[in-house]
């Protein structure tokens, strides 16, 4: 027996979480639910279904139960999972497959099945049979003359040219577009960076470390190809950043929020010094987002965050003057490199990117030729209610902001 969730905000919370991985936007969902019951989506009717929505994903309202039959289709799931806020799982026995369409004797739920976007028809199911092998095996002429009648598929193309491979049979239902991945695991895996983050966020809420680990899950592999590489663009991890994975990571116990917030180390393969390869530490490319998200949800852990956040600012602070006065004072070059050339070659090989608070400098001389500093640093844009914490995050963004505009201040060198 499953249990309801205490309150209709964690409920809203879990809605709104399916609908944005469901739908493009609310608002289309909204237009889903109209057309699913029947309705007309007007503007009108759209804008009120949209304030629905919203005032139950906040917890201001609760799902009405005229809603849990069409909350359930267009959504996936059961409605105890709803109403338990995915606590609570079922298999949904009215989900359609190949199997049930060709049980279904009702050509509205055919002509829907065929035309579905992901072109599901088209598929083998887990025991490899195609929805015509089970309409065969159930007997459906019905279904299947269907089909052929509104030649979606074929036996015979009366093409002459066919008749020495099974008379060109065939069918009309088209593939999804040829630009999209195919939808298979191993392309899945590949080529969506959202599978990684889904499974980040699981566990996350499993407070499982070895496999936190094992996904690298603080980790980037754009960071890795720019260490090696270093070459402008740097990178934007836009595609790491899931508000809903780093409210999870937020909401969790300090052993998962001690491991985002942990420095990790990325080693650059194709320079070798001194017997090893170079390395640059890194925190978190979310590490700002979830500190702020840790002062909105005053969350205890939030101190340590911003102490560890600082001290490793204030580390790269230390590793970037110490790499300027090694330019500066390289005894190969001339007086006039000490009075101004040195600080153009830094300005030039300094580059900051604001988005993810990305920072690379290389600079040419003797001393440095093959050193360079690649690293992120960490900022707050939410102001925390306690003395203590508001000082920790000014000190942070102090630090932030000397790293940042540091080749405004070479004449201090």
């Amino acid at each position: 027996m499953f249990k309801v969730a205490e309150n209709n905000s964690k409920i809203g919370k879990y809605l709104g979480k399916l609908i944005d991985e469901r739908f493009d936007s609310r608002r289309q969902f909204c237009i889903a639910y109209l057309s699913a019951c029947g309705e007309t989506p007007a503007s009108e009717k759209i804008n009120n279904m949209s304030n629905r929505i919203a005032q139950i994903v906040k917890g201001n309202k609760a799902i009405q139960t005229h809603d849990l039959p069409y909350f359930t289709e267009l959504l996936g799931v059961s409605c105890e999972q709803i109403l338990s806020a995915g606590e609570y799982s079922i298999p949904l026995v009215n989900r359609v497959t190949n199997y049930s369409i060709a049980c279904s004797d009702n050509p509205e739920e055919w002509e829907k099945y065929i035309n579905r976007e992901d072109k599901l028809i088209l598929n083998c199911d887990e025991y490899c049979k195609t929805v015509l092998d089970y309409a065969l095996e159930f007997g459906n002429y019905k279904f299947i003359k269907y089909l052929m009648d509104n030649k979606y598929i074929w036996f015979d193309s009366r093409n002459a040219k066919d008749s020495i491979m099974n008379f060109g049979a065939g069918t009309s239902i088209e593939h999804r577009n040829i630009f999209d991945f195919d939808n298979g695991l191993e392309s899945k895996i590949k080529n969506e960076e959202k599978l990684r983050i889904n499974l980040i966020t699981l566990a996350v809420d499993n407070k499982d470390i070895e496999m936190l680990n094992r996904l690298r899950a603080r980790e980037h592999s754009k960071i890795y190809y720019y260490a090696t590489t270093f070459y402008p663009p740097l990178p934007a991890f836009d595609e790491l950043y899931d508000e809903r994975m780093i409210r999870h990571i937020s909401d969790s116990d300090e052993y998962v929020l001690d491991y985002f917030t942990d420095t990790f180390e990325v080693t650059d393969p194709l320079i070798r010094r001194g017997g090893s390869n170079p390395t640059s530490t890194f925190m978190f490319p979310c590490i700002s987002k979830l500190l702020d998200m840790l002062i909105v949800t005053n969350s205890p852990f939030t101190e340590i965050a911003l102490k560890k956040a600082l001290k490793f600012n204030n580390s790269n602070y230390k590793k970037i003057c110490d790499f300027i006065l090694s330019i500066k004072n390289d005894p190969t070059y001339s007086p006039d490199w000490m009075k101004n050339v040195w600080k153009d070659s830094c300005k030039r090989d300094f580059n900051f990117i604001d988005d993810w608070h990305i920072v690379a400098f290389r600079a040419i001389c003797s001393k440095a030729s093959s050193e360079k500093i690649y690293t992120n640093v960490a900022c707050t844009t939410k102001v925390p209610v306690s003395p203590i914490l508001r000082h920790l995050t000014e000190e942070l963004n102090e630090s932030y902001l000397a790293i940042k505009n540091i080749m405004e201040h070479l004449e201090e060198f």
